[in-house]
């Protein structure tokens, strides 16, 4: 509702949500000729209507994906996106921080979103539903098949990483 307060917004949330598959939204989105200043709303679009799903919908992830590979502000701005939301987290309803935990690690997996994403979160002073987002998202990304896991997760074993890894690692021995 509010979230969906511009004609921008409109106008992605109806491409979106009036599409056949993923495919058709995403030839749907490219139609609508938006200015690169303006491509940075489909991320949030994006993230707004996978959060209000009752449970989580596999079709944003692969969206997101495909969006990430043909707009290299799109793949730019939902790094900033999820920036907000590991803000947000101690406010966010557990459904929509669960749909949220499951599109990154989706999109991760898919390396349209790089796991250095993560080097903005302190690790050490998770609240109670930051805790819960991170097990949902590590679940998740844990989940792939290793062959899709290996190449998502080799930014970490970078030296200038060492730091995102030891907070990860800390996270998963604690949780």
């Amino acid at each position: 509702a509010q979230r969906m307060n511009t004609d921008v917004r409109r106008r992605i949330f109806v491409a979106i949500m009036g599409a056949d598959d993923f495919l058709d939204a995403h030839t749907r989105v490219c139609r609508l000729k938006l200015a690169k200043g303006q491509q940075a709303e489909i991320v949030r679009v994006l993230l707004e209507c996978c959060g209000q799903e009752g449970v989580f919908n596999r079709f944003y992830a692969l969206l997101g994906a495909r969006l990430c590979e043909s707009h290299r502000e799109v793949r730019f701005a939902i790094n900033f996106a999820f920036w907000d939301v590991f803000k947000q987290l101690p406010e966010t309803a557990l459904h929509r921080s669960a749909n949220s935990a499951k599109l990154l690690a989706q999109l991760v997996q898919r390396s349209a979103v790089s796991i250095t994403v993560l080097e903005v979160v302190t690790w050490s002073s998770a609240s109670k539903r930051a805790t819960f987002f991170w097990q949902v998202f590590f679940v998740e990304l844990l989940g792939a098949p290793p062959e899709q896991l290996r190449p998502a997760a080799a930014p970490l074993l970078e030296a200038k990483y060492a730091e995102v890894r030891e907070g990860v690692l800390l996270f998963l021995e604690r949780h």
